[in-house]
């Protein structure tokens, strides 16, 4: 049995950060922030990169910037208020993803986003794209509690009865595909994404795409359904 109905509407699992938006340019400006208040030396680039996806605590504890458990807490607070002002309108949407999105929205598919970001931040990124009506729900973490993973963000999904066995999940860290696997969804993984090839590699999704084009067509060609709405009708 496929993991999911290609001739039903299904449920599709989005994560946020290097799925749908790239948050790189909000993420380094807090940082470079801060990092006057807390006088610590600015991580390189590929630090970064490598950390995004994995909750902003985490990722904070990873670059190794604050021994002092006190001395994190206090400046991931101090992140989030850098991040509300300003880094939260530096994420560049990927190109493609608006249209990707909307033909799902039109063929009546179930879509969620389940971020490790907290939830807040990610119904805001959502609404300044223009894409909050398109999504089911959104799913994240919250501003201050240690570090959730996918599977705990995806088991509050479940838990709602918003997935009834199959699905998909789509994202582009070993998480995102590791949750999935975990409750029995097709996991897509994007390359194009913070997930090193060998993290995604290693994770062993059913699909690796390299692209956003990829991903569109592969969506057109698992659902080449008629879409069901109109696509200028917003309240649908």
């Amino acid at each position: 049995m496929e993991l999911f109905d290609r001739s039903q509407p299904a449920t599709i699992l989005f994560d946020l950060d290097g799925t749908l938006v790239d948050p790189f340019l909000g993420i380094k400006h807090c940082l470079q922030k801060i990092s006057k208040s807390y006088n610590f030396p600015m991580p390189e680039d590929q630090q970064i990169k490598d950390s995004i996806g994995l909750g902003m605590k985490e990722t904070l504890r990873r670059l190794g910037l604050f021994p002092n458990i006190k001395d994190l807490d206090n400046a991931l607070l101090s992140f989030w208020d850098a991040y509300r002002e300003e880094g939260l309108f530096e994420h560049e949407l990927y190109p493609g993803i608006y249209s990707l999105l909307h033909r799902l929205k039109r063929q009546g598919h179930h879509i969620y986003i389940v971020s490790s970001k907290p939830g807040i931040f990610a119904r805001r990124i959502a609404y300044q794209f223009d894409l909050n009506l398109i999504f089911d729900a959104i799913l994240g973490s919250s501003l201050s509690e240690e570090w959730q993973s996918k599977r705990e963000v995806v088991d509050t999904l479940m838990a709602s009865g918003a997935i009834k066995g199959r699905g998909i999940m789509v994202g582009d860290r070993a998480d995102d595909i590791v949750a999935g696997k975990i409750h029995g969804l097709f996991t897509i993984a994007v390359a194009y994404g913070y997930g090193s090839p060998s993290e995604i590699i290693e994770s062993q999704p059913n699909l690796i795409v390299q692209s956003v084009g990829e991903l569109e067509q592969w969506f057109q060609s698992a659902f080449p359904s008629d879409e069901l709405f109109d696509p200028f009708n917003r309240s649908e």
